[in-house]
């Protein structure tokens, strides 16, 4: 299995258990209720040495929310960058070497909605 689907897995498994949300997808559903987070895109790259496969992979995670101020979306932000930080070391015959917040971008939506952004960078070395 390639690191890119272990990781996929374990990160779904990892935000489903983020408290205060009603779901984690992959791509924004057509009918959910808010809050809910959508696992984006991975952008991966080799990242190994002579002799050792190694992987790099910058992926982020959307908080989709509504309400009159930001503070839960940044809250569910928060409780986001938690979960991935405690991602296991081991997956899929992988080596998780660092899971390193980028960036997090709130901002309010064309229809009025609160999106929280959180980007992560995660290096891995095949065990």
């Amino acid at each position: 299995m390639s690191f890119e689907v272990a990781l996929q897995e374990a990160m779904l498994e990892a935000l489903a258990a983020v408290p205060g949300t009603n779901g984690v997808f992959l791509e924004r559903p057509a009918r959910a209720s808010v809050p809910y987070l959508v696992l984006g895109e991975m952008l991966s790259a080799d990242w190994g040495a002579k002799g050792a496969e190694g992987r790099e992979v910058r992926v982020s995670v959307r908080v989709q929310d509504a309400g009159e101020s930001w503070a839960r979306t940044v809250s569910l932000q928060g409780e986001v960058a938690r979960a991935l930080e405690a991602l296991p070391r081991s997956i899929g015959g992988w080596s998780v070497g660092s899971v390193i917040l980028q960036r997090a971008k709130t901002l309010r939506g064309a229809g009025g909605e609160w999106v929280g952004t959180v980007e992560f960078r995660i290096r891995a070395m095949e065990a």
